[in-house]
């Protein structure tokens, strides 16, 4: 192009054009000042091309290229990293500092004062054994006692309800932003044109989206300029793949099978019940499902092992070992921790095949090519948690705050009700109270009354407690109230002893039927429970039981129920406060009404050691207090812990949240400025413009 007056007036409407874009977008930046997400935008102005002439290249002007949005995808990237953290960190803050409102001991009454009342009434009896309003307060103590307890766990049951339906929200929510960037994605790519035009409304609408996102599940964001924009988890699931959304699901409970190479087993695993771990069942031992649920089981029989953290530990037996369970059908599942289970098939089992028991709604990744992926948060039993899994956001904080938090809370208040139950039980069972029974109902079911009552398949609650030993009782004269045998008494089982192995509840009813006892006592199982009725003319109390099957069974029982669900004292006392076993039979097989043996031993219970069984199924040993003690330390050093971490991560975000701004935000004072600046500039093109059309009319001129 030669030089002349008409490239002069090119390079004025060039000047013009780019400084009325720059007005233009500084004006569009003063406008979005207080919008959330808007990045400060500027116009690229370049030279423009200069051409080779005398005395040298002469410039053309400028050209405005594109509009640049302010943006660092570094600072955004931590931004995400952290503000991820930062949800999980807040929202399990907030659900914490309300569990530990309802165990705050400090302030109220709450349930180690209530354990503490409970045995002092239980002192008080001791005091005046004979005392119907000493016994009638006891009822009274130990119902408050059973009720904030189970006040507390159905507080925290109906958390983890609460939580389910807060989890399925988020996946929408994570659902619907997925949806959304995968089509701001196609419409970005449909507008842009590299380095002269850039939606930049559409990828600040995009990032605001994936910060949201961020919000709900960790993310990590790969862009690489040339339209492909990638959201996967941190663990690598893709979330979002240019213009193809992927999708968060809700999967029930549901058993997952991972068989060995060559397994030829033709069956799954099966369950009922409920927990928030889940189960890894590992085959360890090859061979046949068990269908006697006999103890031990049949030769050949298959054996696993449970896990409750993926396989990163093992569950124990009371040795210390991994605890092995033989592999039985549906008919004789067997109970583990919270869960019966069970395997289906006819095939055998293989040593290496794998079973995952999920018996919650968990989140899983649905793939196009495979089935869902559980994506669950998941906390390993050493406090690590799984780096493959959920990691970030509120679906990190809810499902760690439902499974692993609320869960380990609730195990540990199961144990403190369970053993408060077996060891008031096993000392109250011994007793007698004011006057001897004509009849004893068991308040504790044996689902399958021919298995041994030691087997994990019998489904009896307190299987893990039996040993071998015998039940006495004392039979005495209806009328007279006199001792009809001599102390201690008839057994039970005569000549051998009771034994958990081999003697099912239906053992137990014949034992006693065809014995030396069945010529005072009948014996009989009604809805699964053992019911022992005294001959006519006679009643009986119990002398001494070496065995825990009284306890065990529910028979002479102080406390009922499956566990601080539903925890109470037996219907019978709190009706009757005179049936309160007080007292031991004595030497001479009498029941004294002052005599004060059970009642002192179980009022001692509150400073005895005693077991307890933690969530992995190991077993701890301490006072009530002490054990209760430690679960309000661990939510209190919980909270405290959590708190410090959302204040940490919060503190990150922040700063990189104002990082951020500091990059993308709009400035008034710096935009007023370019204002003015820009404003010169379009004047000055202007004047390039009049002086362009001057020097033309002067040219035209020249021929008149």
């Amino acid at each position: 192009m030669a030089l002349g007056v008409n490239s002069l007036l090119n390079m004025g409407n060039g000047a013009l054009f780019a400084s009325q874009a720059a007005i233009q977008t500084t004006g569009n930046n003063i406008s979005n000042v207080n919008t959330v997400g808007y990045s400060r935008q500027s116009v690229d102005l370049r030279e423009s091309y200069s051409i080779d002439y005398r005395p040298g290249q002469v410039g053309q002007g400028v050209e405005a290229r594109q509009i640049i949005r302010a943006f660092d995808r570094f600072v955004e990237s931590a931004y995400l990293e952290k503000s991820t953290l930062q949800s999980r960190y807040n929202e399990q803050y907030s659900m914490l500092r309300t569990v530990e409102t309802a165990f705050n001991e400090s302030n109220t009454a709450g349930i180690a004062d209530a354990i503490s009342q409970m045995f002092k009434a239980w002192s008080t009896v001791a005091q005046t054994p004979d005392s119907l309003a000493a016994r009638t307060a006891l009822t009274g103590k130990s119902q408050d006692m059973a009720t904030i307890l189970r006040n507390t766990d159905n507080y925290l049951g109906e958390l983890e309800e609460q939580l389910t339906g807060m989890i399925a929200q988020e996946v929408d929510k994570a659902n619907s932003l997925m949806q959304d960037i995968a089509r701001l994605n196609r419409e970005i790519n449909a507008h842009a044109v590299p380095g002269q035009n850039n939606p930049n409304s559409l990828m600040d609408e995009r990032d605001r989206k994936v910060r949201s996102l961020a919000e709900i599940i960790d993310i990590r964001v790969q862009d690489d300029g040339a339209g492909h924009f990638q959201v996967t988890t941190s663990a690598g699931m893709r979330l979002v793949q240019d213009d193809i959304p992927f999708s968060l699901t809700m999967k029930p409970p549901r058993v997952e099978n991972n068989l060995s190479i060559g397994s030829t087993y033709n069956g799954t695993a099966g369950f009922t019940g409920k927990d928030g771990y889940e189960y890894t069942l590992d085959v360890v031992q090859g061979g046949n499902i068990d269908s006697t649920g006999a103890v031990p089981a049949p030769a050949g029989t298959a054996k696993y092992r449970v896990s409750l953290d993926g396989g990163r530990s093992w569950m124990k037996d009371d040795y210390g070992n991994d605890l092995l369970v033989d592999a039985t059908d549906e008919a004789h599942s067997a109970k583990v921790k919270d869960l019966q289970l069970f395997f289906t098939g006819t095939n055998q089992l293989q040593t290496g095949d794998r079973f995952v028991v999920t018996p919650k709604t968990d989140v899983y990744w649905v793939t196009p090519t495979a089935g869902p992926v559980n994506i669950s948060t998941q906390i390993f039993q050493d406090g690590q948690e799984n780096a493959s899994r959920i990691t970030g956001g509120t679906l990190a904080a809810y499902q760690e705050f439902r499974d692993h938090r609320i869960g380990q809370y609730r195990d540990t208040l199961a144990s403190l009700g369970n053993s408060m139950t077996w060891e008031v039980n096993r000392i109250h069972s011994q007793g007698a109270g004011l006057k001897p029974l004509t009849n004893a109902l068991g308040e504790f079911q044996v689902p399958r009354v021919d298995i041994p009552l030691g087997s994990r398949s019998s489904g009896s609650q307190w299987f893990d407690k039996l040993q071998s030993g015998n039940v006495t009782f004392s039979v005495y004269d209806s009328t007279t109230g006199k001792p009809i045998t001599a102390y201690p008494g008839i057994q039970a089982f005569s000549p051998d002893n009771f034994d958990p192995s081999q003697h099912s509840l239906e053992d137990v009813v014949s034992a006693i039927n065809t014995g030396p006892a069945s010529a005072h006592l009948t014996a009989s199982i009604v809805d699964n429970r053992l019911q022992l009725s005294a001959k006519p003319g006679t009643q009986f109390g119990i002398t001494a039981d070496t065995s825990g099957l009284a306890a065990a069974l529910g028979i002479n029982a102080y406390f009922v129920g499956d566990g601080p669900s539903d925890m109470r004292v037996r219907d019978e006392l709190v009706k009757d406060p005179s049936m309160i076993n007080a007292a031991r039979v004595n030497g001479a097989g009498e029941i004294n009404p002052g005599d004060n043996q059970i009642a002192t031993e179980i009022a001692g219970l509150l400073t005895k050691v005693v077991d307890f069984t933690n969530g992995s199924g190991s077993k701890v040993k301490q006072t009530f207090s002490e054990f209760y003690g430690t679960l309000v330390t661990k939510i209190g050093a919980d909270t405290a812990g959590v708190g410090f971490l959302a204040n940490t991560t919060g503190a990150m975000a922040n700063e990189l949240a104002q990082r951020r701004e500091e990059i993308s935000g709009v400035s008034l004072d710096e935009e007023m400025s370019n204002l003015i600046k820009f404003q010169a500039s379009y004047k000055a093109a202007a004047k390039l413009i009049t002086t362009a059309d001057q020097m033309i009319q002067t040219i035209l001129g020249l021929k008149q």
